[in-house]
């Protein structure tokens, strides 16, 4: 279904957390506004229609008259908006809702099993053992000093334009935690914060991953492919915020492609170039979305 319309900042993650997938862009200031005034139109006339309280929490730039006239407070009116905008949010973030895809028969699912041919000419024996040397040795040896671990990391995620000091520290906090598959995005994303002032996202994602398969992994290849659209945003909360929403939509992006049966075979295929070898599901469908992302781009 298609849809031109301005919603509310969590919209996206909703509509994947019931296992589709959404189209969006973030809106120019112009654009947003714009349809900010569509918007209040919009909300309007749902008011008109149902008279309700709720409406009214999506107007109230209109509602002084309106709630005098109807006898209600505004502490009532702000209970009702504030529970809202915890549950959908708000709409800052300035989110065009293009289209949402239902998982079984998404654009997503269909462009890979088009693509699959080209697809496994990039996912080659050889590049799956590169990822599977990394997963058997990562508890065998001390990937804080190992030397051929730490250039076979970083050559395999294309680990680049980050300084000695960070990989130092990089490595160092990977060994203490590699046997904590719980740990949290945030807490690792702090502790590499204070070593250089910068947060790298796709690198944290592929040590976590390394640590616990399940887990997502974030780079260009799959922002490209699945329309992240990451923004920057100012200060670490900032960005840790919405590094671990984009986290939450790949993760809905695995479960919905894990479901589909066209998907499951070109999982069979990737196991089957490996034998004796187990890569996890997770894996195996961000190798799906990082090879389709690297022809798209």
């Amino acid at each position: 279904m298609q849809y031109h319309k301005l919603v509310r900042d969590r919209i996206p993650e909703i509509i994947e957390s019931d296992g589709k997938i959404c189209d969006w862009e973030t809106l120019s200031d112009a654009d947003y506004l714009s349809l900010l005034e569509e918007k209040l139109n919009e909300e309007l006339a749902e008011y008109q229609q149902s008279k309700s309280l709720e409406e009214l929490a999506d107007l109230l730039e209109v509602m002084q008259a309106v709630l005098k006239a109807r006898g209600w407070t505004w502490d009532e009116l702000e209970q009702v908006r504030a529970k809202k905008a915890a549950k959908r949010g708000g709409f800052e973030k300035k989110i065009l809702l293009k289209a949402v895809i239902s998982g079984s028969s998404t654009r997503l699912s269909e462009s890979i099993l088009e693509n699959q041919e080209k697809i496994f000419e990039k996912l080659t024996p050889r590049v799956l053992q590169k990822y599977i040397w990394l997963q058997e040795n990562l508890h065998q040896r001390n990937i804080a000093v190992d030397a051929e671990y730490r250039q076979r990391f970083a050559g395999f995620f294309r680990m680049r334009f980050v300084s000695s000091e960070y990989k130092d520290n990089f490595f160092s906090l990977f060994e203490q935690i590699k046997n904590d598959d719980s740990v949290s995005f945030r807490n690792v994303s702090e502790q590499l914060y204070k070593v250089s002032g910068k947060h790298e996202f796709s690198f944290i994602s592929k040590m976590l991953h390394m640590i616990n398969p399940s887990r997502p992994i974030y780079d260009s290849q799959v922002d490209s492919v699945l329309h992240l659209h990451r923004i920057y945003r100012p200060g670490l909360e900032g960005k840790i915020s919405g590094d671990e929403m984009i986290l939450k939509r790949i993760s809905s992006v695995y479960q919905t492609l894990g479901a589909s049966q066209d998907i499951a075979s070109l999982l069979d295929t990737i196991d089957q170039s490996v034998p004796g070898h187990l890569i996890s599901k997770e894996k195996k469908i961000d190798f799906l979305l990082w090879a389709l992302g690297s022809l798209q781009k």
